[in-house]
This record gives C-alpha cells, sequence and structure tokens, in this order.
C-alpha cells in the first residue's frame, strides 16, 4: 500500500505538486528544483509551464543538467520561460490549451507553434509528459528516495471533455507515473478551502446553499456549482452542474494587452509574441504590486546589433483597469449571451479561443442554463463563491465579478453571495487533490461528483437505406450525466448493426445541458446544447469458427461506463447469440485519419459530412452502374476505343442529366461500379487511362462525404499494384487522380507518393505539368519539404518567364504552397510568409498582365490574403504592395481587398478554390 498521496496540478501557465502522508496526516507544498539561469538550480514552489528547446552548442555542456537528468536538450520552468521569451521560436507554451484542442492531432509534434523547420517539435501530450516527470523527479528528490509506488491524484479542469482526459492520461503514462486518479480542478480548490477552515466549514455554509467555483487561470473558464445537503445528519457537497469548454484566461489577457500595445509599431510574429510575454510580466508585476503606475517592457529587436534594436513600450495601470477589468469582466446583464463576433485579440496564435473575452456573459448562460435548479428563478442563486486560477489574484478582478453578481441577484430578489476566503490562490489545485487523496483512504468528507457532462452518439432509427438518407439524424443518450463509476449502461432495442472485419466509427457528442436525459434517450442534435468527440473506433473482427456468421454484418448493442478515473469506456457488443464477442470503441484523436460516417448501417454521419441521397431514381442508378461494369468488361476495340469522356457521355444520357448536375451522393454511388472494374486496367492504356480519369472524377476532392476514408483506402491498392502501362498517358493521369483526391490523403501517403519523384523535381527542367501540380496540392507533406519545393518553384519559374516559356504549372503550384488558407490541412502546415516575400521580389519585375502568367494573379491573391493570424499574415505594407501590383494587373479591388482586410474563406470560395467544380452537397471544412 502506498505511504504517501501526491497531488499535481498540470496548469496552463504554472504548475504544482504537493504531498499526504496517509499515516501521520503530514505534508505540504513540494519546492520544485529548476534552472533559473544556465548551470544554475534553484528551488520554486511553482514551475511555469513553459519549455525551451535548446539549440545545439547554444549552452555550454551540463549548463541544463537538472540533479536527475544530467544531459537534458531542453530546459523547464523559471529559465526556459524568461530565456524562451527571447528566442520565441524554440519555446513551448500553453501545451494544455493544446491538449483540448480538437482539430489537430494532439500526439503529433507541433510544438513550437509556426517554429522553423530547424526546430525539434513535440506534441502537446509530450509537453505535458515532460512537465509531470519533472514534478515527480522533484518529489523524488525532496523524499530522497525512489517513489514509484505512491498514488497521484492529477487534475483537470471540470470542462475537459472525455478525449482530453484520456490525452492527459497518456501524457502521464509517457511520464511513467502509475496509480493516477483524475481530480477536477474545481473540486480541488474546494478540499483546499474545506482545510483552510476546518471544522468551521459547518459554520460557513448550510443545507440548500449552492457554492460557485470560478476557475479562471491561464487557459481555461471553469464554472461548478456545487450543492450543499444533508445526508444522515450530516452535511453533504454535491457537484450539481460544471460548465462548457471555454478556452479563456490569462493568455487571452496577454494576448489582448499585446495588440494594444502593439498598434502604431510594425512588429512581425517573433516580435509580437515576445511582447505577449512581455506583457505577462508587466501584468503580474503591476497586480502584485499596487504601488506601481506601470511597468517597462523591452521587445528584442531582429538581425545583429548593428541592425536589430530593441523596441520599448510600457503598461500602465490604467491598461489594466480599461482593458481587462471592462474588457474581461464586463457589467453585463444575466440574460445577455456570450457575443460571436470575431475577436481579433483572442484568435491569432493557433488556438481557438473563446470568441467573446466577457467571462461574466459566459457565467451569466451557464446559470441561466440551469433550469431545472433554479426552480422558476431566472438563474440559479449562488449563495458563496469560492475564486480559483491566478488571474484572481488581481484583486480588482474579483471585486468586479462579484460586483456583477450581486446586481443580478438583487434584480431577481436574491441575496448578495459571499465569498469564501480561499487557499493561496497558485498552490490551491495541487494541495487539494493531495488533501482528496487522503480523504479517499480516510474515508471522510468527500465532494460527490458523477460523470460531468452526458455522452451521446449519434444514430438513425430507421434500418432501410433509402429512410435512413431522408431521416434527420438523432442522438442516443449512452452515459446520463452524473453517472457514477459503478453504474454500467447497456443501450439495446436499437438496431445497430456493424459491418464485420472492418473499421466501425460512432461518432460521439457531449452536453452539460441535458441532465434529464436517461440512457437510451433519443434526443435531436442541436448546435447550441451538443460538443463533438473525436469518433470511436473499433476493428469489428469475428471468429471465422462461428457457425452461421456467413454475412457481413452484425447485430450488436452498446456498453457504456465511466471507469474510476473518470474516463469514458464503451464496447460494441455483439448481439447474436452465436457469437459471444465484444470490441472496445477508442478515440480516434488524429483530425487527419477521420472520417465522419461510422460503418454502422443505423448510424448517421456528422454534422460536417454530406447526407443527401443520389438525385436521380434508384433503377436510372443501377443502369449507370451496370453500364460502367459493361464498358471496361469488353474488349478492346480500336474501331470504338474506351474513353472516359464516352462513359461520361453515356451516363448522361442514361442519367437523364449533365455530369455538372450530379449530385455528390450520385457521384459516390457510381464509385462501387467503377472500383470492381480496377482489374480491367489491364485489358489496354485505354482501360487504364480511362479509368483514371473516371476514379478522379468521382472521388474528387477525396473528402467531404460519408464514408470517403473507406474509398481511398480502396483507391490506394493502385498504389501498391502499380500501373499496368506506366508510360506517358497513364503516368500523367496518375498524378491527375492524386492531385483531385490529395484532401483524402494522409501525411504518410502523400510522403510516399512524393517521395520517388523528389530526385526528378530536383534535378530536371523539363517535368511534366501534371508533376508539378501534384507537388503543389500535397498540404500534408512535411513544412521543409514544401519549402524546398517552392525555393525550386521560385527559381524555375521565373527562369523560364526570363525565356517567356510556359511556367503556368509551377506558378499554380506554388499558389497552393504558399496560400495562408490551406485547403484541407490543419493551420499547421502553412509555410513562413519570408517565402511568399521571396516570391514577390522575384516576380514582381514581370508583368503580371501579360496572359502566360495568368496564374501570377491566383498565386498573390492566395499567398498575400489575410488570415487574422501574425503568424501567417504577411506585413502590411507587402500586402499594399502586392494589391497595388494586382490591380495595375487588372484585378478588381473587390478581389485585392482580402488582402487588406480580414474575410473569412465561404463555402462558395473554397469549392472554387480546389480549381475544379466539384459536386453539389459536399462539405468542405472552413479553416
Amino acid at each position: 500500500m502506498a505511504r504517501h498521496v501526491i497531488g499535481i496540478d498540470l496548469g496552463t501557465t504554472n504548475c504544482a505538486i504537493s504531498w499526504r502522508d496517509l499515516e501521520e496526516g503530514s505534508g505540504d507544498v513540494v519546492s520544485i528544483p529548476q534552472l533559473t539561469a544556465p548551470g544554475t538550480v534553484e528551488e520554486r514552489r511553482l514551475l511555469p509551464s513553459f519549455i525551451y528547446l535548446a539549440q545545439e552548442g547554444e549552452f555550454p555542456p551540463g549548463a541544463l543538467a537538472l540533479p536527475w537528468d544530467k544531459r537534458p536538450a531542453y530546459a523547464t520552468g523559471e529559465f526556459a520561460r524568461a530565456h524562451g521569451a527571447k528566442v520565441v521560436t524554440r519555446l513551448v507554451a500553453s501545451a494544455k490549451s493544446w491538449l483540448s484542442h480538437t482539430n489537430i492531432d494532439r500526439t503529433g509534434a507541433l510544438l513550437p507553434w509556426q517554429a522553423p523547420p530547424e526546430v525539434e517539435r513535440i506534441s502537446p501530450v509530450e509537453a505535458s509528459a515532460r512537465y509531470l516527470k519533472h514534478l515527480v523527479e522533484s518529489w523524488k528528490a525532496s523524499l530522497q528516495k525512489d517513489s514509484d509506488a505512491e498514488e497521484i491524484i492529477l487534475t483537470v479542469p471540470a470542462s475537459f471533455d472525455a478525449a482530453a482526459r484520456e490525452l492527459t492520461m497518456q501524457a502521464a503514462g509517457q511520464a511513467g507515473l502509475q496509480n493516477v486518479t483524475l481530480l477536477e480542478e474545481p473540486q480541488a480548490a474546494l478540499y483546499a478551502w474545506l482545510e483552510k477552515i476546518g471544522d468551521g466549514f459547518r459554520k460557513q455554509v448550510k443545507v440548500g446553499d449552492v457554492i460557485l467555483v470560478v476557475d479562471v487561470g491561464g487557459g481555461t473558464t471553469d464554472f461548478s456549482l456545487i450543492a450543499v445537503t444533508e445526508q444522515n445528519g450530516d452535511l453533504q457537497l454535491t457537484r450539481m452542474a460544471v460548465g462548457d469548454h471555454i478556452l479563456l484566461g490569462g493568455d487571452n489577457m496577454d494576448l489582448t494587452l499585446a495588440h494594444h500595445l502593439a498598434q502604431g509599431k510594425n512588429l512581425d510574429a517573433w516580435q509580437f509574441t515576445a511582447l505577449t510575454y512581455g506583457c505577462r510580466e508587466a501584468k503580474e508585476l503591476l497586480f502584485a504590486d499596487p504601488k506601481l503606475k506601470k511597468a517597462p517592457i523591452s521587445i528584442p529587436g531582429r538581425g545583429s546589433a548593428l541592425i536589430g534594436a530593441t523596441i520599448k513600450a510600457e503598461l500602465t495601470r490604467d491598461d489594466l483597469g480599461r482593458i481587462l477589468v471592462d474588457g474581461f469582466i464586463p457589467k453585463a446583464g444575466v440574460t445577455e449571451l456570450p457575443r460571436t463576433a470575431r475577436r481579433t485579440g483572442l484568435t491569432q496564435v493557433g488556438l481557438p479561443y473563446a470568441q467573446d473575452p466577457g467571462i461574466t456573459r459566459h457565467l451569466g448562460a451557464f446559470l441561466a442554463r440551469q433550469s431545472r435548479i433554479a426552480e422558476g428563478k431566472a438563474f440559479v442563486h449562488p449563495t458563496a463563491i469560492l475564486f480559483n486560477g491566478g488571474v484572481f489574484k488581481a484583486a480588482i478582478l474579483k471585486q468586479r465579478l462579484v460586483e456583477v453578481i450581486n446586481d443580478w441577484l438583487s434584480r431577481d430578489g436574491g441575496s448578495p453571495v459571499r465569498e469564501l476566503e480561499g487557499a493561496d490562490l497558485d498552490l490551491a489545485v495541487a494541495r487539494g487533490a493531495a488533501l482528496f487523496g487522503k480523504s479517499v483512504h480516510r474515508k471522510t468528507e468527500r465532494i460527490e461528483a458523477g460523470a460531468a457532462r452526458a455522452i451521446f452518439l449519434e444514430v438513425l432509427r430507421e434500418r432501410s437505406p433509402e429512410a435512413a438518407e431522408r431521416a434527420r439524424p438523432s442522438l442516443v443518450c449512452v452515459l446520463p450525466r452524473g453517472a457514477s463509476s459503478e453504474e454500467r449502461f447497456e443501450i439495446a432495442g436499437l438496431p445497430l448493426e456493424v459491418h464485420t472485419n472492418r473499421l466501425a466509427r460512432f461518432q460521439g457528442y457531449y452536453s452539460t445541458r441535458h441532465d434529464r436525459s436517461k440512457a437510451g434517450d433519443i434526443v435531436d442534435w442541436g448546435e447550441e446544447e451538443f460538443h463533438a468527440l473525436p469518433p470511436l473506433e473499433t476493428i469489428i473482427k469475428v471468429a471465422d469458427s462461428a457457425p452461421g456468421t456467413t454475412t457481413n454484418t452484425l447485430p450488436v448493442t452498446l456498453i457504456a461506463s465511466a471507469n474510476e478515473l473518470g474516463l469514458l469506456q464503451v464496447s460494441c457488443v455483439s448481439a447474436d447469440h452465436r457469437i459471444r464477442q465484444s470490441w472496445p470503441l477508442e478515440f480516434n484523436l488524429r483530425p487527419h485519419e477521420r472520417d465522419s460516417n461510422s460503418a454502422f448501417r443505423s448510424v448517421t454521419v456528422s454534422r460536417a459530412s454530406v447526407h443527401t441521397e443520389p438525385n436521380v431514381t434508384a433503377d436510372a442508378l443501377e443502369a449507370a452502374r451496370t453500364r460502367i461494369q459493361s464498358l471496361f468488361t469488353r474488349s478492346p476495340n480500336q474501331r470504338d476505343k474506351l474513353t472516359a469522356t464516352q462513359v461520361l457521355r453515356d451516363l448522361e444520357q442514361i442519367l437523364g442529366m449533365p455530369k455538372s448536375e450530379w449530385n455528390a451522393a450520385l457521384v459516390r454511388s457510381l464509385w462501387p461500379a467503377l472500383e470492381s472494374c480496377m482489374a480491367r486496367r489491364k485489358e489496354s492504356a485505354d482501360h487504364e487511362e480511362a479509368w483514371l480519369i473516371l476514379a478522379g472524377f468521382l472521388l474528387r476532392p477525396g473528402f467531404g462525404a460519408a464514408a470517403d476514408n473507406f474509398r481511398i483506402d480502396s483507391l490506394w491498392r493502385l498504389r501498391d499494384q502499380g500501373l499496368y502501362f506506366p508510360g506517358k498517358r497513364s503516368k500523367g493521369q496518375e498524378y491527375i487522380l492524386w492531385r483531385r483526391v490529395a484532401g483524402g490523403l494522409t501525411r504518410q501517403r502523400q510522403e510516399q507518393i512524393l517521395a520517388p519523384e523528389l530526385d526528378k523535381i530536383r534535378t530536371h527542367k523539363n517535368l511534366p505539368p501534371e508533376l508539378i501540380r501534384l507537388a503543389g496540392s500535397l498540404e500534408r507533406i512535411p513544412n521543409e519539404t514544401k519549402m524546398e519545393l517552392a525555393n525550386l518553384f521560385i527559381d524555375t519559374a521565373s527562369e523560364f518567364a526570363c525565356k517567356k516559356k510556359h511556367c503556368a504549372p509551377y506558378l499554380a503550384a506554388l499558389g497552393l504552397i504558399l496560400s495562408r488558407a490551406p485547403l484541407y490541412a490543419g493551420p499547421e502546415t502553412v509555410v513562413s510568409p519570408d517565402l511568399v516575400g521571396r516570391a514577390f521580389e522575384t516576380f514582381r519585375i514581370f508583368d503580371w498582365a501579360a496572359p502566360e502568367l495568368a496564374e501570377m494573379q491566383a498565386l498573390f491573391l492566395r499567398a498575400a490574403r489575410v488570415v487574422d493570424n501574425r503568424s501567417f499574415d504577411l506585413p502590411k505594407a507587402m500586402r499594399r504592395q502586392i494589391a497595388a501590383k494586382l490591380e495595375t494587373s487588372g484585378v478588381a479591388p473587390q478581389k485585392t481587398g482580402k488582402l487588406k482586410e480580414f474575410m473569412p474563406v465561404g463555402r462558395s470560395e473554397r469549392i472554387s478554390l480546389h480549381d475544379e467544380s466539384l459536386p453539389s452537397g459536399l462539405i468542405l471544412s472552413e479553416s
């Protein structure tokens, strides 16, 4: 049995660790050894959540050594934060916020965000693991002995969904931690308050009280409601509700202050990031010392000492009051909903921050949503409030929030809320976590809390495919809110069927608002009420020995529970009595490997996927499929060659409409017939060429329709088989095919396609135009490869343009490589704006109005577009020069306006960016 319990606060800005002796009851916060300067290790009560990835030879040998690691390649903590503010391209920060970012591969190496190619990158999971390892090693050093057997309580935001909690556990595993339990941070803060108040707890609160815990840290804003009830004569604390995940905290305040101070200064992305870190330090200085009127900030210049000059700024106390108090704690009404207008100051570092910085508006919406608890009132009336998080070290922010809440209460006939005197805001969560562990062992008062949110899966109740196509998707509750870890829920009675021996996928959602839904209840999906989870997947492998299992589908039920760690567990269980098997469902946490469709017949696709029916009759569709197969299975005929044009013409006649009017469901429904003829390519070069053209037409752009990932998996067999007639004709069409479906190819597959062509691209000038355009369309290849291609294509296009030679393919490829808004890949694939600057300096001497340089206009409309991200946007002066050059070349000001101010990429525009019309009904994700 463990002797100690360790509480860890894995924070966005700072981490802390505490311990309790389970036998003696003693314990304290652990002092954390860390670098404060090269070669200097000192103890601090907090570990700043920053990692500096040192350059080889940057520091003398041993300068970054720690007591438990003599040769690290990185620094963590105080020195990492201070030194990294000067070299921000090597600084990993806000890893906890990235850990909850659903639209990135959180296990992929992407931090530091927008670091140059020479900098090693790590994943948000790896960064979290490094913090955890440092904390636990600090504990071992303080104990002066190995302590792997200790129990660890690791805190997470109450608003962390099941996937973010799963990733937190992965980070703990990578750090070598065992015996880990997760605890919500607001509960930990309340445990710390309970210890501080001691026996006075029962005098401070009474039955019927509702405690509001407001936790605003560096990266998240969390709201929790704790009810005070009575059980067997004793007071009982029960967690009633938690808020939605709101990515809003101290980081946003620093960004907003930086935007304020950046006005009138021509700062690049590197300098703006340095200014943001400077604002954080200045803000903390001003809040810590009420006598200070202002705090200076220095921003390192770029270049050598002779050229680069330090830029000076200062943050005043008036700035804090006007920008932070009024901007983040506005005097809003309780019914005033959070705003959805774009907030430039909050969205420029790649994270999906809340669009509205008004914490009071988010709080009002949370309290008003608890209609069942409010019992006829306009909102839940909290009787007490407990503050947590480093943001509230600024007393003026606490005072304003209490003032706003009391105004709400007075208007609704309530009494003023009283503040519970909390523990140290920096250390309360770590202390409370250790206290929670002690209470578990001693079986003393605990906060009762089941599942923080209800979990739903998307289903259809109709069995027939025709009915499924027309039905409105519904959600089935598999785990009710408040479910305890001992409860197990079986979802039966739905006509769920899975395809056997292949991947099955469920689209999951969570909701903090559906507290009345029971397991098995079916509700309608609503955008404001449900938040998508990563898909839950499993491979359904059925034993061959089972008698009578020759069909390719299997009826199933679902079993769901939340384990003692608070992690979601869902299994798919055979409902066929002859097959006694079950398959655990796991999150697919890699966005580029997801598909919105499920392999379940009765489960619909998600909101991001097309869900329509073919816009022809079933008989016409079947006739079209038959025609495709008959054309490809006939013998080669010299007088009547098989061509893609002929096939499409025949299909237009059968279907009774031009191919431009075929919708996505129709186009994809024709694919199985063509797929069945893949082997017929060997009949002749004509067969192969026609097949390649049609495959690209039916599967373009490789994503956007249900089950596209399975279609691309099937198409990938072409890559393994190779061409039967690898001449110029077929090879060119193969290039075009992969370009047309590039959006459905994973990074690994894109690299496999490009790898055998790279040497040719590097050494040859007379390349097939199809190959050049293909290379430009591969958005997921590594940025260093994209940068190499960009430089090669800039040089070649410039050379060709000087000689009046055809260079359109190179310019078209550059337009995609240098684009600020990728067509299908994530923002981490955007290359440095410096490359766009090089392209402009190279091409500005040419006449962009010349017919042979028409692609130059499209290139710079994409490459210089404003996307509202300092890391991606070109300097304003350069954008103005490019816009002027475009307008001189005949481009309308309406188009160049996108180079002058931010305009979102609309759906119609995104389709046109694919350089060919796409079937109606395809849903392409917005950047």
